[in-house]
C-alpha cells in the first residue's frame, strides 16, 4: 500500500476525527455500572467476543461488500447492506449512533471533496467508511485492521473513564487483543451472505439499559 493511502487510513481511523465517535460507549458504560467489568481481565473478556463474534460476523463482511459495491457505485447493493446493518443494530441507541456518525462523516467527506452520489447523505457511518477507503485506494484488509483498531481503542478509552482503568492496564489490554483483530478479519472475510448477523444478548441488553441509566457520561 502506498504511503498516501496509509496516511489516508490513519486519518480516517484517528481518534481525533471530528465525527463524535468518542461520545458513545456501546453499552460498556452500563456493563461497568453493573460490575460485569471491573478490571483489565474482565474488560478483555467483554471485548474479545464482541470482536470475534460481533464485528467478525457483521461489520467486517458488510464493509467488504460495500467496498466492492462502491467500486461501481452499485446503489442497490449499498442500500441492501445498509438495511441489513441497521436491522442488526438491536437498540435505538445503536441505530442512532450509526446514523449520527454517518451524518457527520458525510459532511467531512463532502468537505474533503470525496466523490459521492446525492443519496450518500442518508448512508450510515459504516457504509460511508467503505466509500472512503475505496475512494482513497486503501487496501481492504489494511482498512479493516484500522476499523477494528479504532473501535478497540475507543472501547478501551471508555473503560479508562468508567472503571476507571489505568493507562498501563489499558495499553496491556490493547496489546492482548491485537491477535483477535487479525483473527476477526480472517473470519469475517469468509462469512457468507446468509451468515451475516450477530446474536449477542448481553451486548443488546446493556445498550438498552444504558438508555435509561440514571447517571452516565456517554450519549444515548
Amino acid at each position: 500500500m502506498h504511503i498516501q493511502a496509509l496516511l489516508s487510513l490513519m486519518h480516517l481511523t484517528s481518534p481525533s476525527l471530528p465525527i463524535g465517535a468518542f461520545a458513545y460507549s456501546q453499552g460498556l458504560e452500563t456493563a461497568v455500572e453493573l460490575e460485569w467489568i471491573s478490571d483489565e481481565e474482565s474488560l478483555q473478556r467483554w471485548l474479545r467476543p464482541l470482536m470475534r463474534f460481533g464485528q467478525a460476523n457483521l461489520e467486517i463482511p458488510i464493509i467488504q461488500r460495500c467496498y466492492d459495491a462502491w467500486k461501481t457505485d452499485d446503489l442497490a447493493q449499498l442500500n441492501h447492506w445498509q438495511d441489513i446493518l441497521l436491522a442488526n443494530r438491536e437498540t435505538a441507541e445503536l441505530v442512532k449512533e450509526e446514523q449520527k456518525l454517518g451524518q457527520t462523516f458525510y459532511r467531512l467527506l463532502d468537505n474533503l471533496n470525496v466523490e459521492m452520489p446525492e443519496c450518500a447523505k442518508n448512508y450510515s457511518y459504516l457504509v460511508l467508511f467503505a466509500c472512503a477507503i475505496e475512494r482513497f485506494n486503501i487496501d481492504l484488509e489494511a482498512a479493516l485492521s484500522g476499523w477494528l483498531w479504532s473501535w478497540l481503542e475507543n472501547q478501551i478509552t471508555v473503560a479508562c473513564k468508567t472503571i476507571p482503568l489505568g493507562q498501563t492496564p489499558a495499553q496491556l489490554s490493547l496489546v492482548a487483543l491485537m491477535p483477535d483483530i487479525e483473527a476477526s478479519i480472517q473470519h469475517g472475510l469468509l462469512v457468507s451472505d446468509d451468515d451475516i448477523g450477530l446474536t449477542l444478548p448481553s451486548f443488546a441488553m446493556v445498550s438498552a439499559w444504558h438508555e435509561t441509566q440514571y447517571s452516565r457520561l456517554f450519549r444515548s
